[in-house]
């Protein structure tokens, strides 16, 4: 019940609350700590002020001739001689009353005897008297004819405390209060204060959403910035991702709009290949769709935090692929790699998508070797970079074509069948991932391509 009801509250109300529970429990500990410590306090002092009347009394105590017990003089609290006051004092022998002040009037005192020449304290509830805080000691007077042992007492008033207590503990739970008050104000003004960033940074959202505002902007404190920052990447992020689509929205559009022409103005008259031209224009018209369609799907995924890909194990899968499509070359295939867990960065599909490409061009170029190393290097300034690079023993290219290859519609020989969609995929595919790809004369005596990845 309480956690439902806590999750209904606001943040600001949660924190004053708890703020408010830790400041009640907070006081009520120094409260009873404080009244404890002042009850001794006025404790100790009636002992010593007890104490100081107990050894006046045995200063006074004489013995006359006859040896009769007496005093010198009368003690000076006047408190001694009025009846009841609530402070007396008695001396016992053989556990009899022989003297006593005054203020017990008719009444005596009863406590236990204590050790001789050894002083006692505590507290003795009196059926007449009440509760009372006695301090005792036994002494010993000599006698003519031997030694008497006599016990004295002196006795206050549990009221003598209770009553400053009493009013100590009034004003100590008005004190508090105040201070509860004035803190739980303080406490207030502080999260006011201080969830004020918060206000503010859901001001600046709803301007946001409200297209009033394209970033979130503002000096926040560096326990919020970095939620600003990631915000705004997340808003500089989404606006790249829709212009990006926007832009391959327009690239389609114009890439198919070439074979529809085509085909509208072949329409409109006789022509004996209508058939094989409407195949040629559908056929170009797919690849470009295939295109711009991977384009997109790479262009998200890349937005996708956490995924990754292990690389050996796609590798190994499509060399096998590749090897059965190659059979009658008998390509030999050598995987080099220095460490055993190696990841990409990206989802597996577009790994195949690039690998694949690279490994076809390598098997169909090559005479009987395709050599594919994969370790993490320091590349383009960033650190433990991936970089993949395959090999094949073919014939080559122009150094020349080295950078043309990866230009749409560029094929490396133009014999061959193929729309030089292939590599130019692959390009796309590595830059929309941050990473960098390069072709070079291989020392295999063919093509090189090195690709990197962050």
């Amino acid at each position: 019940m309480l956690k439902k009801t806590l999750t209904k509250l606001s943040l600001t109300q949660r924190l004053l609350v708890g703020a408010m529970l830790w400041v009640f429990c907070s006081l009520l500990v120094a409260g009873a700590l404080l009244n404890q410590l002042f009850q001794q306090h006025i404790e100790e002092q009636l002992h010593k002020e007890l104490n100081m009347h107990m050894m006046q009394l045995i200063a006074q105590m004489t013995l006359d001739s006859a040896g009769q017990l007496g005093l010198s003089q009368a003690l000076n609290d006047p408190r001694f001689e009025q009846p009841l006051s609530g402070l007396y004092w008695q001396i016992d022998v053989s556990s009899q009353p022989l003297l006593f002040s005054h203020s017990l009037w008719d009444e005596t005192l009863t406590p236990p005897r204590s050790q001789i020449n050894k002083e006692t304290w505590f507290r003795y509830k009196d059926p007449e008297l009440g509760e009372l805080y006695v301090i005792g000691r036994s002494i010993a007077l000599a006698e003519p004819s031997h030694v008497q042992r006599y016990q004295v007492w002196v006795a206050a008033q549990k009221s003598w405390i209770a009553e400053p207590l009493q009013r100590f503990v009034w004003m100590l739970v008005l004190t508090l209060a105040v201070l509860g008050c004035v803190l739980v104000v303080g406490v207030w003004w502080q999260l006011k204060l201080g969830l004020r960033p918060l206000r503010q940074l859901r001001q600046r959202l709803a301007a946001v959403h409200e297209g009033r505002a394209n970033s979130i902007d503002g000096q926040y404190p560096q326990e919020i910035q970095p939620l600003v920052s990631e915000f705004n990447r997340v808003l500089r992020s989404q606006a790249q991702v829709t212009e990006r689509a926007r832009t391959q929205a327009g690239n389609l559009a114009h890439a198919i709009k070439t074979p529809l022409a085509v085909l509208a103005n072949a329409a409109k008259k006789p022509d004996p290949q209508l058939a094989q031209l409407v195949l040629q224009q559908i056929h170009a018209a797919q690849e470009q769709v295939d295109y711009h369609l991977s384009r997109a799907r790479v262009a998200a995924a890349v937005k996708t935090v956490g995924v990754r890909t292990e690389i050996l194990p796609a590798l190994h899968s499509l060399v096998k692929l590749l090897q059965r499509a190659y059979e009658p070359k008998s390509v030999q295939v050598e995987l080099l790699s220095g460490q055993k867990e190696l990841y990409f960065k990206g989802e597996a599909q577009d790994l195949h998508e690039i690998l694949g490409n690279v490994l076809d061009n390598a098997f169909k170029w090559c005479e009987t070797r395709v050599q594919v190393q994969v370790q993490r290097a320091e590349a383009l300034g960033r650190p433990n970079a991936l970089k993949i690079t395959i090999d094949d023993d073919g014939k080559g290219i122009a150094a020349s074509a080295y950078s043309r290859i990866f230009q749409r519609g560029v094929r490396a020989d133009e014999l061959a069948p193929g729309s030089g969609l292939g590599l130019a995929i692959v390009a796309d595919l590595v830059l929309l991932y941050g990473g960098n790809i390069e072709a070079m004369r291989s020392p295999l005596g063919g093509l090189r391509i090195e690709i990197y990845f962050p």
